[in-house]
This record gives C-alpha cells, sequence and structure tokens, in this order.
C-alpha cells in the first residue's frame, strides 16, 4: 500500500482538491498526510480529511509563518484525523524572526497531545537538534531530509524518521545518503506540489507520483518495489497512527 506522508493539497496549491486525492488513489496511494503551514492552511486539511477517506492532516505553523491564535492551533490539534503537528522547525533562508519560539511551543503541543512533529528545517541542522534534544523522547520525520550522511547516526538515535522526497530521483549527493538509511525508518513524500521527480521535474508534482519515488528507492537499494512499498506504510502507521 502506497502512502504519501507529506503533501499540500488545499486550495491555495490546488484548484480542485478533490480531483487530486481520486488521482492518488486511481494509481494506488491508499493513504494521504495533508501538511498545514498556518492555522488557514490546516484548517482546511482538516476539512479535506474528514470529508475522504484515507485522507489525514497535520496542523503546523512553518517557520515562514507565524500564529497569533495558539488556542485555535490547538483546538484544530484534537480534532478527528490530525495525526501530527507540523510542519514546524527551522528555516534560516526564509524562515521570519520569532521562528525557534513558534517551534518550540508547536513541539510542547506535540508532546501534550502526544503527537508526532513534522520538521521542516533548513540551513539550521544544529540549532533544529540542539531544541529537540532538550525535550525527552520527542518522535516525528525529518521532513525533506537534508542533513547529510554526518547526522544519521544523530537522527537514528533519537528515533526519528527520515523524509524522502522526489528530489532522490535526480540529486545524486541525496542518492549516496540515503542509501545508509535503514528502510525501517524511511517515510515516502511528495512535498506537493513541489519536488517532483524525474519525468516530471519542472511541471507541478501531485500525491500519484509518489510512486515513482518508491520505485526509484527500490532501485537504488536494490529491493523490490513490494518490500519498499510494504516497509514504509509499516513505518507511517508506526509513527502516525494511521
Amino acid at each position: 500500500m502506497l502512502v504519501d506522508t507529506h503533501c499540500h493539497l488545499t486550495s491555495r496549491y490546488f484548484e480542485n482538491p478533490k480531483e487530486v486525492i481520486k488521482q492518488a488513489k486511481d494509481a494506488g496511494v491508499e493513504k494521504l498526510i495533508c501538511i498545514g503551514t498556518d492555522l488557514e492552511d490546516s484548517a482546511e486539511n482538516i476539512q479535506l480529511a474528514q470529508k475522504h477517506d484515507g485522507v489525514f492532516a497535520t496542523v503546523g505553523i512553518h517557520p515562514a509563518n507565524d500564529c497569533h491564535d495558539w488556542d485555535k492551533f490547538e483546538k484544530l490539534a484534537g480534532q478527528p484525523k490530525v495525526v501530527a503537528i507540523g510542519e514546524c522547525g527551522l528555516d534560516y533562508k526564509t524562515g521570519l524572526p520569532g521562528q525557534k519560539e513558534i517551534f518550540i511551543k508547536q513541539i510542547e503541543i506535540a508532546q501534550e497531545l502526544n503527537l508526532p512533529l513534522v520538521i521542516h528545517s533548513r540551513d539550521a541542522t544544529d540549532d533544529t537538534l540542539e531544541i529537540l534534544h532538550q525535550y525527552q523522547n520527542p518522535r516525528g520525520v525529518f521532513h525533506f531530509y537534508s542533513f547529510g550522511k554526518s547526522k544519521i547516526k544523530t537522527v537514528l538515535e533519537m528515533g526519528f524518521c527520515f523524509g524522502i522526497d522526489g528530489n532522490l530521483t535526480y540529486e545524486v549527493g541525496l542518492q549516496n545518503v540515503v542509501k545508509n538509511i535503514p528502510l525501517e525508518r524511511i517515510l515516502l513524500e511528495t512535498d506537493a506540489p513541489d519536488l517532483s521527480p524525474i519525468p516530471h521535474r519542472g511541471l507541478k508534482n501531485t500525491p500519484k507520483n509518489v510512486k515513482i519515488t518508491a520505485q526509484f528507492l527500490a532501485d537504488l537499494k536494490g529491493l523490490s518495489l513490494e518490500e519498499v512499498t510494504k516497509t514504509t506504510f509499516e513505518n507511517t502507521a508506526r509513527l502516525f497512527k494511521i
């Protein structure tokens, strides 16, 4: 069973999310997790999840966004079919001032609600890890894993998963990194509408393309598509309880 653990399907990204979901399911993608980036986006994700079988939502404040109503955030996070907090984290390229405080607040809410984290970290590896290490047994996934080989052991010891996207199909450096990551800790992502894999690079990405990344990962590791599909689905189910 294929699953896309990280996609953006709200109206700001797609004119017809319902059709995108149908196309994914027709392609064998049985479950999708729609990732929140601010309060409005998170609320719309929850609506999508509640309307469609196999669709789940997260509630999060991306480091490029702000939050002025944490009571609303917590209320959204407690809704049915919300499976994680995020995406949240640090982005020293496009993030706002005060993003550390917003990240910390979301970690605390995730721990209160016993939910995993979907971590966004760009140009902020050390600070991201340092903040997470201040908490007892945080869990989650490093979306669009970009920390390189040197941090694989650290991430494994933390118990986090590695989010792998369509750029695996064209970034040789990432391919060399992923060869060293145990399949039992990999989650498949599209980050739709971004990061389309080859042969669709440069075009708008959709969740159905997660199968392309799965097949490339299988070839890279010398495994069958069935084994990659089965194991990454089990990883997803274990982390997100879906």
